[in-house]
């Protein structure tokens, strides 16, 4: 049998849990990915033009902004197995109840669908990088969350096969049955499917740090204000950037490029295989090329792309156009998603075990406040005419300045782990 390469290698000796971990977060993943690529679509064919499309999307992340920091600080230092369990269970649940409510014309209930969608979600999103960092042994973190943001390539995999071929097959007659394959229909399937997430959230171990605060939950301790501003600080830039324009991508290309949903489906899918594999090397390239490599060099890689892919709109009508956005599209995803495993461990690291749950909850509510409100923003843009090549170029800035910010992190890292080496009894040999 033909051995595996060194960096592949190194996933299969990771713990029987944190494979577990990973295969429960593909799962949830084929929601948040279908929605990722058939939401909007879906929405815009059940009539919502874009501000609405937009003001209901945006009620997901409320609950999120509000519940987040709370939430966070309660789950430091506790057992974390029971909100993933719960969050596995509402999610679905709540997704499946926004599908419909839509399909019915029930907008108001689905206002608080998508809301309670968005608690769900919040559990998840707190309780997940802190458990990978729990259940991994230290020296495999790179390779624990790595698997972690894989799955939602591996799912986007998934979920983008699956559309292109039932939008394919397109309508089906069996006896006097008439079944309809479109988004709605692919956005069911895999919504079912997440529901059995839950299941193995339920054979993990539930670990706790080996030591706990004995403060009140609610207090923070005052030396770790600055350590909590500088991290969040990058998180904030790279979010609301995000919340601009990555939401809509799939409204840009229909729009301006006039591509349909399975076409779309299909180039996502071809992009996420990118990213899976791009997010299986990571930590292969971090030994390489650093911290700085990974972080500033791909990352601002894909800060150019983004940019260029927008401008493509202001040559909409050349025939070059819709090849070259594509071409983009589909390199710089793997790109950026491949810097997220590596400034979530960078994040993780700068801020100690301490506060690696408030990071994440705080992380959880920058994400949705800035969504929310780029989503807002981006309403009353596209209520107003505003081109999307605009709107993309106000991304590309703030992903920038997110990317830059990173380097005071890179540089405290970088610092501590001098100095662990230095005051190493047996100090490594040559050159560093």
């Amino acid at each position: 049998m033909p051995r595996l390469p060194a960096w592949l290698e190194s996933y299969r000796l990771l713990p029987k849990r944190v494979l577990l971990f990973a295969a429960g977060q593909f799962l949830i993943s084929l929601i948040t990915s279908a929605q990722f690529l058939l939401l909007n679509l879906f929405l815009k064919d059940k009539g919502l033009d874009d501000p609405a499309i937009a003001a209901l999307s945006s009620q997901r992340f409320l609950a999120t902004f509000f519940l987040a920091l709370p939430a966070g600080l309660w789950l430091r230092g506790r057992p974390l197995r029971m909100p993933l369990l719960i969050g596995s269970i509402l999610f679905p649940l709540t997704a499946l109840a926004s599908l419909e409510t839509v399909r019915l014309g029930m907008m108001d209930a689905a206002s608080w669908c998508f809301l309670a969608m968005g608690f769900g979600g919040l559990l998840l999103n707190i309780a997940s990088l802190p458990m990978a960092m729990r259940l991994a042994p230290p020296k495999q973190s790179s390779e624990a969350l790595s698997l972690l943001f894989a799955t939602w390539a591996a799912a986007s995999i998934c979920g983008g096969v699956l559309s292109s071929a039932l939008q394919g097959i397109g309508r089906l007659d069996i006896g006097g049955f008439h079944l309809v394959f479109d988004e709605y229909a692919t956005l069911l399937v895999l919504t079912l499917a997440a529901g059995a997430a839950p299941f193995l959230y339920a054979r993990l171990p539930d670990p706790v740090p080996e030591t706990r605060s004995v403060k009140h939950w609610l207090h923070i301790h005052r030396e770790d204000w600055p350590i909590l501003t500088r991290a969040l600080l990058p998180t904030l830039c790279i979010a609301t950037g995000a919340g601009l324009s990555i939401q809509f991508l799939n409204l840009f290309f229909s729009h301006v490029h006039h591509l349909g949903s399975a076409a779309y489906s299909a180039y996502g899918s071809a992009s996420n295989v990118l990213v899976l594999i791009a997010g299986l090397i990571v930590p292969e390239v971090k030994r390489r090329l650093g911290w700085r490599g990974l972080i500033l060099g791909v990352q601002g890689a894909a800060v150019i792309l983004l940019a260029v892919m927008g401008l493509t709109e202001l040559w909409s009508a050349a025939s070059w156009a819709l090849p070259f956005a594509i071409g983009c599209f589909i390199i710089r995803q793997p790109l950026m998603s491949m810097a997220a495993p590596a400034t979530s461990e960078l994040t993780m690291n700068y801020v100690g075990e301490r506060n690696r749950e408030l990071i994440s909850a705080c992380s959880g509510a920058i994400w949705s406040g800035a969504w929310w409100l780029a989503a807002r923003t981006f309403e009353i843009l596209r209520a107003n005419h505003l081109p999307y090549w605009q709107v993309f170029m106000t991304t590309a800035v703030l992903y920038l300045i997110g990317t830059l910010s990173y380097l005071l992190l890179i540089r405290a890292v970088e610092q501590r782990e001098t100095q662990a080496t230095s005051s190493s009894p047996i100090p490594e040999p040559g050159p560093r």
